[in-house]
């Protein structure tokens, strides 16, 4: 299976549209909140964005390396993949952030079957709930951290 190594954004500002909480300039982006800059499916400042998190940030369906069919961008698939965003014993742990409530069924169930075929570890995300997908091991750890009031990827 072969990818394409040139993906561009086209008309999808997820990343900017409140569903990463991030900041921009003094600007908290938060859930539902979208980054100030991001005007009619574009970025004003993009020449001048910051290096963090705006340059730094990868998303995981645009990267040329991704696995993720076509209509896995995240303005179709309702979801940001996050890929190997930390490792839990020595596995890579991808997160999937919600672009809403919830992504859509499709794509998370093509994740889970990707996770599980290629040794994979997955966090995602429905409405404000996190959700572990892998062992019961990891689940049970992920669980804890949720329960403490952290994110599941906490060190």
């Amino acid at each position: 299976m072969s990818f394409p190594a040139d993906r561009s954004c086209g008309n999808c500002t997820a990343c900017c549209d409140g569903w990463l909480q991030i900041e921009v300039y003094g600007h908290r982006i938060r859930r539902g909140k979208p980054c100030p800059f991001s005007i009619g499916n574009r970025c004003s400042i993009y020449s001048d964005r910051p290096q963090n998190p705006c340059r730094e940030f990868r998303c995981g369906w645009l990267v040329g390396s991704s696995p993720l069919p076509e209509w896995m961008r995240p303005d179709k698939a309702d979801l940001i993949l996050l890929a190997a965003s930390f490792a839990w014993r020595g596995l890579p742990v991808d997160v999937a952030v919600p672009v809403g409530d919830r992504p859509k069924k499709k794509a998370l169930d093509w994740l889970m079957n990707f996770s599980s075929e290629k040794k994979r570890l997955l966090i995602y995300q429905v409405k404000e709930d996190w959700f572990a997908f892998g062992p019961p091991a990891f689940q049970a750890e992920m669980a804890e951290r949720i329960g403490r009031g952290e994110k599941p990827w906490a060190s």
